[in-house]
């Protein structure tokens, strides 16, 4: 180590590079973002299936309705933008386009307003009954979400996300404001207020909780024990 700080700065820079350079491994470059978005998309289409095959809502004969159908629509295309600007942000050099970011808002605000004024408040729920029922929806919307949250949130750490909390948070907007589109489908009660306190919320503060920094998962081999020489 003594003959290492007798060298020139220049000798001890070349050395570093070559330990570098023998650090680095081969990684295989990422697949476009439409590849990743549609291989997520078929996940959330082996969820939708699952959904439908095991509900006792007649979600088919309600998106008859055009109010329920453009509301399920509004929060599907939100989270499928959500989630091709957590695929984007993962590239370097790329970012969220601010179109695609005041459209998804747009899209869900028209959803939530569709909720809010699509059938009429009861307020005659027991509490018990409001509240056991809603803990259900909550605990359903949260298993819809998490596999399609966990390969999304693979895929953006399979890339390099480097803008703070801002991939993490729109990987758990994709997961749950689909989830939420999904639970209109199995779940069978329209009423304003169990929507909004047991579906809507719950999603919301997942997603907010879920902004946070992803490191990127590191494909340089950690088995290298060299030492790194230190300039004096």
């Amino acid at each position: 180590m003594a003959a290492a700080y007798q060298m020139t700065h220049a000798q001890r820079h070349r050395l570093l590079v070559e330990i570098l350079a023998a650090a680095i491994r081969p990684v295989r470059p990422l697949w476009p973002v439409r590849v990743r978005l549609g291989l997520w998309l078929l996940l959330e289409s082996v969820v939708l299936w699952w959904v439908a095959t095991h509900t006792g809502n007649d979600f088919v004969r309600k998106l008859g309705h055009l109010d329920y159908a453009l509301e399920v629509a509004f929060f599907a295309s939100a989270a499928t933008l959500a989630a091709m600007l957590a695929l984007r942000m993962a590239i370097p050099g790329r970012s969220a386009g601010p179109r695609e970011v005041a459209l998804s808002i747009v899209l869900v605000v028209a959803g939530t307003v569709l909720v809010l004024f699509g059938a009429s408040v009861r307020m005659g729920y027991p509490l018990g009954q409001f509240v056991e029922v809603g803990l259900a929806c909550l605990v359903n919307t949260c298993v819809l979400a998490a596999l399609p949250w966990a390969a999304l949130r693979w895929a953006v750490k399979r890339g390099a996300p480097m803008r703070g909390a801002a991939p993490g948070f729109l990987t758990g907007a994709a997961a749950l404001l689909f989830a939420f589109a999904l639970m209109r489908i199995k779940c069978p009660i329209d009423e304003p207020l169990h929507l909004v306190t047991w579906h809507l919320l719950p999603a919301l503060v997942l997603t907010a909780l879920s902004a946070r920094r992803m490191a990127p998962l590191s494909p340089v081999s950690r088995t290298d024990s060299r030492p790194v020489l230190r300039q004096k």
